[in-house]
């Protein structure tokens, strides 16, 4: 895979989420791990190695997620530092079953996809373990 220069990488996960709640809207604290998820899968197409979550400087839930919910996550690289790693990570809802027709099986893709959350933060990747050479 090559990464245009002028462009940012960028990492996307989606999947569908579940709910234990009885109003069927989804934890804060799962939308929180898909950022990790994405941002995890990032660090290992940039650097070759996972790394960790050191901070976040910014979070924001903008609208809920519900139970059935396809969600895109994407992490995008926004500097990069000799081991630190700034990212730009959101959450949108792409289709959705929750208040949709009378089945339960009932379901629509989402135009335009709903923002359920942004955030932004930095990864650490010791040095030790970057297995790819980067200028930084």
């Amino acid at each position: 895979m090559t990464q245009n220069e002028s462009s940012p990488l960028q990492s996307t996960i989606e999947l569908r989420v579940d709910s234990h709640y009885a109003n069927q809207v989804v934890s804060l604290g799962t939308i929180m791990e898909l950022f990790g998820m994405a941002g995890g899968k990032l660090s290992m197409m940039f650097d070759g190695d996972a790394g960790f979550m050191k901070s976040f400087d910014e979070v924001e839930f903008v609208a809920p997620a519900y139970e059935g919910d396809y969600l895109r996550v994407t992490a995008t690289q926004l500097s990069v530092g000799k081991t630190s790693r700034k990212r730009k990570y959101e959450a949108y809802a792409v289709a959705r079953t929750h208040g949709v027709g009378q089945a339960p099986s009932h379901g629509e893709v989402l135009d335009p996809p709903v923002l359920i959350a942004r955030a932004v933060g930095t990864v650490v990747v010791p040095k030790e373990l970057q297995r790819r050479e980067h200028n930084g």
